[in-house]
């Protein structure tokens, strides 16, 4: 394998090389009291370092090739930006390069500093061979490095929720209640039906809701309605006879338009999963309360915010029916414990995390973290695989960890920007 360039930014950044009785490749001593910042735009890669040279104390950037010819490949001799630079930390030293001023710029040459476990570990993380880069050193990973990565990488997938959240927002014209509104409809979509879902919600605003929250037919009607799922049909059963009487009064009264049915999935979907059986819990839960957001934000505690989705008050007709006129087979309509999980992880504490972050009051983003890590850990194909490489997690809040880090770090073999990838480069176990 190619020796990449971003291994020497990782050795320089963490300094990971034997730091006594450092010397310039023209003799002169050397000594590093800052790396600098790392820069990933154009220019130097290190910005701002600060470094003594023969007992002199320099500021400005370090620039870090494979070879040190590659500063004139680069054409960085010609380009004034790069007169800043007060050292060039090369793998290999091969030839003297000098400034576009043409001053000597002094080489800090790595290949002889670096541990030697550390190359092959970065090889064998960037082969490919396994399921994740680390797949047979994870189980290495000190607990206390693992946990505190898994800590910041629940905060980065709140803040990847949020910008889609702050998307809808300002689609809403800041309203929270229409944004969270419409989120949740989105999330008892889950996965097959979350589109749809959303194109239900938009379809159907809450103003109008509100108006018929003391009419509990009215609102099945009018979520039934909107999904297209009473047109033009012939009827059976009684309920779904009375869902399209009132809904073709509530239609013409406010001007409505359903969604195309096509739309909704209910191929390679379990039953309790239908997106009728999900739009009639949607509905019992609008009905329970109209103003989603208001409930949320109030409810401080983790057992009131999953009793909101407990015993919704559901039509019995859904008790033995997953679909209208469908087959009776009497089962529960309620929502299971899993997907009342589900949707607290990624409606209730999405919301809560994007409000408190834009109203700048942290309580509520303690309240987002409180909440899962008070729920189970969730259950699915990439956590079990993790868990058979010896990272066994219990909480809600590990789990969404260790999916953002699969999905942002291991798929996109970005172990260099990785914490676990960090302690297993730095350490030779």
């Amino acid at each position: 394998m190619t020796l990449s360039e971003d291994i020497l930014h990782f050795v320089w950044k963490y300094r990971l090389y034997d730091i006594r009785r450092l010397n310039t490749m023209s003799g002169k001593t050397l000594r590093i009291l800052d790396t600098g910042i790392h820069n990933h735009d154009a220019g130097a890669d290190f910005l701002a370092a600060r470094a003594v040279i023969a007992d002199v104390e320099w500021v400005g950037n370090v620039e870090i090739h494979i070879r040190a010819s590659d500063w004139e490949r680069h054409q960085h001799h010609k380009d004034k930006a790069y007169n800043n630079v007060i050292v060039h930390v090369v793998y290999e030293y091969d030839e003297a390069v000098y400034r576009e001023d043409g001053t000597l710029v002094e080489a800090l040459e790595l290949k002889s500093l670096m541990p030697h476990h550390i190359l092959p570990k970065y090889r064998e993380l960037m082969s490919g061979m396994y399921w994740i880069p680390c797949e047979r050193l994870i189980h290495l990973t000190p607990p206390f490095h693992l946990s505190q990565w898994l800590s910041r990488l629940l905060v980065e997938r709140f803040e990847y929720k949020v910008s889609s959240i702050y998307a809808l927002l300002a689609e809403q014209r800041g309203s929270w209640e229409d944004t969270c509104y419409i989120w949740m409809a989105r999330c008892f979509g889950f996965k097959v039906n979350a589109l749809a879902f959303e194109q239900l919600a938009r379809s159907l605003p809450q103003l109008i809701l509100a108006k018929y929250k003391r009419n509990p037919l009215a609102i099945e009607a009018l979520f039934f309605g909107q999904a297209g799922m009473l047109e033009n049909v012939d009827f059976e059963d009684d309920y779904p006879r009375e869902l399209q009487r009132e809904y073709s009064h509530l239609r013409r009264l406010h001007s409505l338009r359903p969604m195309d049915a096509s739309m909704w999935k209910f191929m390679r979907t379990r039953p309790g999963n239908f997106p009728s059986i999900r739009i009639a819990q949607l509905a019992a839960l609008c009905k329970r309360t109209v103003q989603l957001f208001s409930t949320i934000v109030e409810m401080k505690d983790p057992p009131a915010l999953k009793a909101l989705f407990d015993d919704l008050p559901i039509n019995s007709y859904w008790e033995k029916r997953y679909r209208f006129d469908g087959t009776l087979s009497r089962h529960g309509s309620q929502l299971g414990g899993r997907s009342i999980d589900t949707l607290l992880i990624n409606a209730v504490a999405g919301i809560l995390f994007a409000y408190g972050k834009y109203i700048g009051k942290e309580t509520y983003i303690y309240r987002a973290i409180a909440l899962l890590e008070n729920l189970k850990a969730e259950d699915n194909a990439v956590l079990k695989r993790f868990s058979t490489l010896g990272v066994q997690v219990q909480q809600a809040a590990e789990s969404q960890a260790l999916l953002q880090m699969k999905a942002f770090y291991c798929d996109k073999r970005k172990c260099l920007d990785c914490g676990v990838g960090l302690q297993l480069i730095k350490h030779n176990e």
